[in-house]
């Protein structure tokens, strides 16, 4: 016996698919408000950056290290700017790296006067005459293999000067910056001077005479190697 739908339920279903069809009409709607709202809110803001570009802060010239005024990386790529001063750079990178020293500390730092230089109006770097190459070369050894190994990573806030700006600044006379030979660091970990003298006064009696190293303690935790003449202050 086949079973016949009544009209009564044919019109039930009718009814319930137009029910249907509007439901997905007013999601489709929804969705393309929204779609709308957020292409909106995205154009809106490119146009802004377009406008009004996003401002990046510089990159400074000058760190605070610890207490010391250290010209930067950046400052050193103004420096390298002028006259042959990057040409002569090179070559040094090159001598060092052949002398298999080159990755002991980032070798713009070697390239910085001193800390002072802002006070005593003189170039926060400069670079050695090629006669001075060599003796750099022990020192950064026994930073390498005596001085790291102890107390981690160092920056140099004092590598080559010159005659001008040791003067102005005050050094010695004989001062073996002036060589390119002597070094001014702090650790780049933190260390209370109580915690750090032992250890280089240690470095210094066992590896001193070895390496014919001047070690110098000054205030805080700077300290100086050399390795032109073993002595120590």
């Amino acid at each position: 016996m086949d079973i016949k739908e009544s009209e009564d339920h044919e019109y039930v279903d009718i009814h319930i698919e137009r029910r249907r069809a509007v439901w997905i009409s007013v999601l489709v709607l929804v969705g393309l408000l929204v779609l709308v709202v957020l292409t909106v809110d995205k154009v809106r803001e490119l146009a802004e950056r377009i406008v009004t570009p996003i401002e990046y802060e510089p990159i400074p010239e000058v760190y605070d290290i610890q207490g010391y005024a250290a010209a930067s990386e950046s400052a050193f790529e103004k420096f390298l700017q002028k006259g042959d001063n990057r040409e002569k750079f090179a070559k040094l990178e090159n001598f060092l790296q052949l002398n298999h020293v080159d990755d002991v500390v980032p070798l713009y730092e070697l390239m910085r006067q001193g800390t002072d230089w802002q006070e005593v109006g003189e170039p926060p770097f400069a670079i050695p005459p090629e006669d001075n190459w060599e003796t750099m070369v022990d020192t950064l050894k026994v930073v390498k293999e005596e001085i790291i190994p102890r107390i981690g990573p160092v920056i140099v806030l004092s590598g080559w000067r010159t005659s001008s700006y040791n003067a102005k600044a005050g050094g010695a006379k004989t001062s073996k910056h002036m060589h390119f030979c002597g070094l001014d660091m702090i650790p780049e970990r933190k260390f209370t001077r109580k915690q750090l003298v032992p250890i280089l006064r240690d470095i210094h009696k066992s590896a001193g005479k070895k390496w014919d190293m001047g070690l110098g303690i000054y205030s805080g935790v700077r300290f100086h190697v050399d390795t032109c003449g073993y002595r120590r202050w």
